[in-house]
């Protein structure tokens, strides 16, 4: 965060609400209402960024709460002092610093020179905080501030961990252990031999740092588990994976013929199936496999082959929706590698489970499993379960997908009275959303003609950058900013290898797409230090001159109206050709404070159509059967 020095810690709005214990919109509150509330010292109008003692300054005079301990402090001053992109690498080094470990043989890289201070404050700050909580605390925060978008819960990491058995004297593995999340879960119950291997060097040595400060101790290894598997003569009693989803470079030409392929080769845009054969290779006769996959996977056309034979040898045990906010993105897979010994055989029914809340109802099916109580139904506001026969399955096409469950018609009162309490709500917050506008004293005439992008590059108020051509973005170590982050407005989830002329994206910048409607965006700590990808256009403004919040505004409203007349031309969106008008920065920063509230408008009235149309559909059906009535007046 170019401006900031990296031994004061800044922090953006979503981080002021954290800390305070509020909501988002009660910070933006907070700056329209007071001003004596602290100016940005860096980031955009879109993303402003905050001194953080400036902002504890404040809410103290001003009698608001504001928590901040030692690790968030340590926190915010590693988001000023240290490149995004390489925020896991520094986390790496900070775990050997505190375990005496080194980075010989890991894969790792020898530690930036200018990060000898902030190292020198983790060692510091140790001293008076256990260190195993400290470095939770930093895992935690960096997880939340940069991995994927549906990155794994904590309590399905622990669901996972008890439904393998993993427990006091097992062994298991992780395949793909990222920074380490189900070794943690696996280690916390007692498991006493933990492997685990990642593409990426630095999240292999986060792993191994946060069990050995947590009193464990495990072996990780880097590379590529699919075409050089560190761990290929070992056999776990268990094995947990979280493995990379649309992965179509997972080595499916290197590896037709590999042994691991017991039921079929994968097809190339199934990587998640030959990640699922992988674990079952990795596993004693009897274990378990718990593989977290994409919903998708589940009906597929191209995996039909290979899920059939998963389900004709017995080996699929279970599978369940994960939960989450809308429809199921994800599901949980049960695989129990065939033993001889085993009463289990082929021919076996699948435990389907939809509707799930609580990942801890997943424990408590699968030890309940095969009992007729739980052979089909649900309970109240429970998930749904449903033993499905393989007969049924090769009816329906090897469709795994579990079937919804319906709504319980008991629940139907308590379940409208919540939600006519939280449209309630969403309503008086959304009334003071929108910003009052009025008519321009003076109308924009067809000989004011506003520069385009194009002309404001050639001035020098902003720079143009476009990814190299033919960068990948779904595998490699280094975090991407993808077309289809920017449309479903996620941070970078795209992996990408370091590449001539790679564009790193900085807070404050502007990306916006190259055909397609998609919102622009400013960039803030969600996707500094990623690159961008294919398809993308980052425009980096002179602050003085350009308000990046204002010219993002203008991009999004050009696409929206470009898409409208799309119908009458071929020609696709091209940001360089869109007119900016040249009003004064100060009035480009209104702009943008108004634009920001207009597209959080727009969200939360999406959200309340979603709601009222849940509430109708609830309090028909209700009506309709009789389980809700009128109230009476009294």
């Amino acid at each position: 965060m170019s401006g900031v020095s990296g031994e004061r810690g800044v922090l953006g709005s979503a981080d002021i609400a954290r800390l305070a214990g509020v909501r988002r919109p009660a910070v933006s509150n907070w700056r329209r209402r007071y001003a004596d509330f602290p100016r940005p010292v860096s980031g955009s109008a879109a993303n402003p960024l905050f001194l953080l003692e400036e902002v504890e300054r404040w809410c103290r005079d001003h009698g608001k709460p504001f928590e901040a301990d030692a690790a968030e402090r340590l926190w915010q001053r590693v988001q000023a002092g240290v490149d995004g992109v390489r925020t896991a690498e520094f986390l790496a080094h900070a775990g050997l610093a505190l375990t005496g470990g080194s980075a010989a043989g890991s894969g790792l890289a020898e530690p930036d020179a200018r990060w000898e201070r902030l190292l020198a404050d983790v060692a510091e700050a140790a001293a008076g905080y256990p260190p195993h909580e400290l470095y939770e605390r930093l895992c935690a925060r960096f997880t939340a501030a940069r991995e994927r978008a549906g990155a794994l819960d904590e309590r399905v990491a622990a669901a996972m961990a008890e439904i393998a058995g993993a427990g006091p004297g097992t062994r298991v593995l992780d395949p793909a252990c990222g920074t380490g999340a189900l070794l943690r879960a696996a280690a916390e119950r007692g498991a006493h031999t933990l492997w685990g291997q990642d593409l990426d060097a630095a999240h292999a040595v986060i792993a191994r740092s946060r069990i050995r400060l947590a009193g464990g101790d495990c072996e990780t290894a880097a590379g590529d588990t699919l075409l050089a598997d560190a761990f290929a003569d070992r056999r776990a009693d268990a094995v947990l994976c979280d493995p990379p989803f649309r992965d179509r470079h997972w080595g499916h030409a290197e590896l037709a013929e590999d042994e691991r392929w017991v039921y079929g080769l994968p097809p190339r845009g199934e990587g998640e199936l030959a990640w699922v054969q992988h674990c079952l290779a990795r596993v004693r006769p009897g274990g378990l496999a718990v593989v977290r996959m994409p919903a998708a996977a589940a009906d597929r056309p191209s995996g039909r082959r290979v899920r059939a034979a998963l389900v004709s040898a017995g080996v699929l045990r279970m599978v369940a929706e994960l939960p989450g906010d809308g429809p199921a993105t994800a599901h949980l897979w049960v695989l129990e590698s065939p033993d001889p010994r085993s009463e289990h055989g082929a021919g076996e029914p699948v435990l389907t489970v939809a509707g799930v809340g609580d990942p801890g109802d997943l424990v408590r099916l699968w030890g309940r499993r095969g009992r007729s109580a739980d052979s089909g139904g649900r309970g109240a506001g429970g998930p749904a379960a449903v033993a499905v026969t393989v007969a049924e399955l090769v009816d329906s096409d090897m469709d795994l997908r579990p079937a919804p469950p319906r709504e319980d018609d008991r629940a139907a009162g308590s379940a409208y009275a919540g939600l006519r309490t939280e449209l309630a709500d969403a309503l008086d917050m959304v009334a003071g959303l929108p910003p009052e506008l009025a008519a321009a004293p003076t109308a924009p005439t067809a000989g004011d003609a506003a520069p385009t992008v194009a002309e404001l590059a050639a001035s020098g108020a902003v720079e143009i950058h476009h990814a190299p051509l033919g960068a990948a973005v779904d595998r490699g170590p280094l975090a991407v900013l993808t077309h289809r982050d920017l449309r479903e407005r996620t941070a970078p989830s795209g992996r990408g290898q370091e590449v001539p002329g790679r564009v790193v994206i900085r807070p404050g910048d502007v990306v916006a797409a190259v055909g397609g409607r998609a919102v622009a965006r400013v960039a803030g700590e969600a996707e500094q230090g990623a690159a961008l990808g294919p398809r993308l256009v980052l425009l980096r403004c002179d602050a003085e001159r350009v308000d990046p919040g204002y010219l993002a505004g203008v991009l999004t409203a050009a696409a929206a109206a470009d898409e409208d007349a799309r119908r009458s031309r071929s020609a696709r969106f091209d940001p360089r050709a869109v007119r900016v008008p040249a009003i004064p920065v100060e009035r480009q920063r209104a702009c943008a404070a108004a634009m920001l509230r207009l597209a959080e408008t727009r969200e939360q009235l999406a959200r309340l159509a979603a709601l009222g149309d849940r509430l109708a559909r609830l309090g028909g059906h209700g009506l309709a059967t009789g389980y809700l009535a009128v109230e009476e007046e009294t």
